[in-house]
């Protein structure tokens, strides 16, 4: 009986063992996504209003982006995939623009007040 018993103990041991989730690095995060909401100064949305992502300023002033999108019915853009760098962005139609850490597996909210349009 004491045989049997071990025995059993030993199997539900490695039973669990076998069932826990594992730590592998392929598990981590790697990524972040970024939401840039366009607001003017008097606090309306810039629906429809096209942001560029760049990787330094000297890019973003030469207009080397790596992407773009227009922003939604809430003023947004969303960003995803993202490697965890500091970004520029900067919009269409205003001079003004922005820089914004990303990290992996965070969500980072910022927002674009834009006062100056471009001539």
């Amino acid at each position: 009986m004491k045989k049997l018993f071990i025995v059993l103990t030993g199997f539900l041991l490695f039973s669990t063992i076998v069932m826990l989730p594992s730590c592998t690095p392929d598990d981590r995060v790697t990524v972040g996504i970024l939401v840039i909401k366009v607001m003017d100064t008097n606090g309306n949305l810039l629906v429809g209003e096209q942001v560029f992502l760049a990787t330094s300023y000297q890019d973003l002033q030469a207009g080397r982006y790596i992407t773009n999108q227009w922003t939604d019915d809430k003023g947004e853009v969303l960003f995803m995939d993202l490697t965890p760098i500091v970004y520029w962005y900067d919009t269409e139609h205003w001079e003004d623009y922005g820089a914004v850490q990303v990290y992996a597996g965070i969500e980072q909210f910022v927002t674009l007040w834009v006062n100056t349009p471009q001539p």
